[in-house]
This record gives C-alpha cells, structure tokens and sequence, in this order.
C-alpha cells in the first residue's frame, strides 16, 4: 500500500492491491467522528475504488491527474 498525505493532513489517497491482483486507488478523509475500527489519527473509511489498473505506479498516476492537490504537487 502507497499513502499520499495532503499538504493540510485532511486527505490522504491509498493505492492498493485489489484481490484480483490489479491496483486501485481511494480516497480517505480525516474525521473527528469515531468509527468502529479506530486509529488515533481518526481516518474515515476508504472511499470507493477509483478504477482498476494494471500496476500501483499506472493508479498513483492516474490519482495525481485527477486529484487537484495532488496534481498541484507535481505541476
């Protein structure tokens, strides 16, 4: 798994490793609600995948097009 954390700390994206062995990405929010399985730094549950791809280098790119932080990071 690759976390990339944004500047502010509210968001970060996971790249994972789906089952099927392909690669997604999602997105995660920072939250001061409790949720069941609780870390201290209290992150909402993963969004929903964000497409399949054949490699996590092919989903982290395809996160940093289309994600307007990550994108500013690198243009």
């Amino acid at each position: 798994m690759i976390i990339l954390e944004s500047p502010d700390g509210t968001e970060r994206v996971l790249i994972l490793k789906r089952p099927d062995g392909a690669f997604t990405y999602c997105r995660q929010w920072r939250s001061e609600k409790p949720w069941p399985v609780d870390d201290e730094e209290k992150w909402s549950p993963p969004g929903p995948d964000c497409g399949i791809y054949d490699a996590a280098d092919t989903a982290e790119t395809e996160a940093r097009q289309r994600i307007p932080w990550l994108k500013a990071q690198f243009h």
